[in-house]
């Protein structure tokens, strides 16, 4: 879903975007093993003054590209100072830990909830609350059941103007993708757009029911604050 919402931005000729520019800083600097990894240290920036530098906004060789779009984890910025971000707008998109653990499932048999993040979103959204600059939380299972509805919403908070475009994109690869696309893009990459449809039910496996109880908490306060 994280990777559609990227597609969907960078159908817009007002946007840029980055997909996961602090990913091989987040691998270099934790010792966390990916199938992607070696292909993500040799093709991203992995200190933290070379990663801000390479997801710095450029406007004066962007032409009429005036946002960029970063797609994140929110573990990735760990560590880097974070008045690196304070002038960003936040959106947290986030699911089900139950569809959370299955999709990391096909690749990492035990995830950690460094892996899941929720705690870093819960963190991200009392800091901006405190900095008088709320985070927009969007909730995947609304998403997918209400795409166009929920889109317009967020541009609408993110003070865009809506873009048909944003609902559609050719199928296969696109430029934007990082190196780690081969392990985790199969089924956006079989996608052309938006369909409304219900969110599918996950089954948490029986060694991962105690992890997943303690997101619980966590997605609860998140799903409150969505659109």
């Amino acid at each position: 879903m994280s990777t559609a919402l990227m597609y969907s931005f960078a159908q817009r000729k007002d946007m840029r975007v980055l997909d996961e520019p602090l990913y091989g800083y987040f691998l270099e600097r934790t010792g966390a093993e990916r199938p992607c990894r070696e292909a993500t240290l040799a093709q991203r920036p992995s200190t933290a003054t070379s990663v801000l530098e390479f997801m710095r906004p450029r406007p004066d060789e962007w032409g009429s590209e005036e946002h960029l779009f970063c797609k994140h984890m929110a573990n990735h910025a760990e560590g880097l100072p974070w008045s690196s971000f304070e002038g960003h707008r936040h959106v947290i998109l986030f699911r089900n830990p139950a569809s959370v653990m299955d999709s990391y499932g096909a690749h990492i048999q035990r995830p950690t909830m460094q892996d899941l993040g929720y705690q870093d979103q819960c963190h991200l959204l009392e800091r901006m609350d405190e900095h008088g600059q709320p985070s927009v939380v969007v909730c995947s299972d609304r998403l997918q059941a209400h795409p166009k509805k929920v889109l317009q919403n967020l541009c609408g908070e993110l003070g865009l103007a809506w873009s048909e475009d944003m609902m559609t994109w050719g199928a296969g690869a696109r430029p934007e993708d990082g190196p780690w696309a081969p392990w985790w893009y199969s089924g956006v990459h079989a996608s052309t757009g938006w369909e409304a449809r219900k969110a599918s039910e996950h089954s948490v496996p029986s060694h991962l029911k105690e992890l997943h109880d303690s997101c619980l908490d966590a997605y609860h306060t998140l799903l409150e604050r969505s659109l």
